[in-house]
């Protein structure tokens, strides 16, 4: 699976899953998606975020990788998480396949309710000070 982490002037871009969602419904994490068989994550990101959200990114550096285990009463999914920092190059936006999407600055990013995987990478992001001058 890819994240996106968007800086921009202090705040991080986060997206809300639906209230339908098999796993942490209507919980905030960072945008991104399932790699498909053969594909670059980098790709993949680029296509999820032009899906979910319709916007074009560039992808910087891998900023984290996580492994985190999904149970849902037994339905149970190993995910590893790369994450990217990234940049917007074209649109705004828009929660097209999530529930909502948000611009937060660190106060904010601390009081959402994120999924269990992107946890670590929160408490990360709100230790690193460099991430939110970008």
């Amino acid at each position: 699976v890819t994240g996106a982490i968007i800086p921009d002037n202090g705040k991080i871009l986060v997206a809300q899953r639906h209230p339908t969602s098999r796993f942490e419904p209507d919980k905030w994490e960072f945008p991104g998606g399932k790699v498909d068989f053969s594909e670059h994550p980098e790709s993949s990101l680029k296509r999820e975020l032009k899906e979910e959200l319709d916007i074009e990114i560039e992808t910087g550096p891998l900023y984290q990788v996580l492994s985190h285990v999904y149970d849902n009463n037994g339905d149970v999914r190993h995910v590893v998480l790369l994450f990217y920092i990234c940049k917007i190059i074209e649109g705004t936006a828009k929660p097209l396949d999530c529930q909502d999407v948000l611009w937060v600055d660190k106060s904010a990013m601390s009081e959402l309710d994120f999924v269990e995987g992107d946890i670590p990478l929160v408490e990360d992001l709100l230790n690193d000070t460099g991430i939110w001058n970008i």
